[in-house]
């Protein structure tokens, strides 16, 4: 999974059923997988606050990926942190982009 969404999966995709495979992991119990997103989004703050220590990005209010080009708001990755499911698909219900 953590391959996958580094690649740029786009992890707003959902099923028929209308469900995200976070979604699937997390009624599975598969908590590899689940655990596999909130990586892939605290990821994404770390590289945040790389770019920003090197005199990147700035307080823009998203966290940054690096050469992925990641594309998260801090809100979204604090959400990940907190383990905070339904904020997390509510972004990704809204069209959020882990590959922006």
């Amino acid at each position: 999974v953590r391959r996958l969404l580094r690649a740029g999966a786009d992890a707003a995709l959902r099923s028929e059923a209308g469900k995200s495979a976070l979604q699937y992991a997390k009624e599975k119990g598969d908590s590899a997988c689940v655990e596999a997103f909130r990586k892939h989004l605290a990821d994404a703050d770390a590289g945040r606050r790389e770019a920003t220590a090197v005199g990147g990005a700035g307080a823009g209010g998203t966290s940054s990926g690096g050469a992925s080009g990641l594309a998260v708001p801090d809100e979204v990755v604090l959400a990940a942190e907190r383990g905070d499911e339904a904020e997390v698909l509510a972004w990704l219900d809204g069209g959020g982009w882990t590959d922006a």
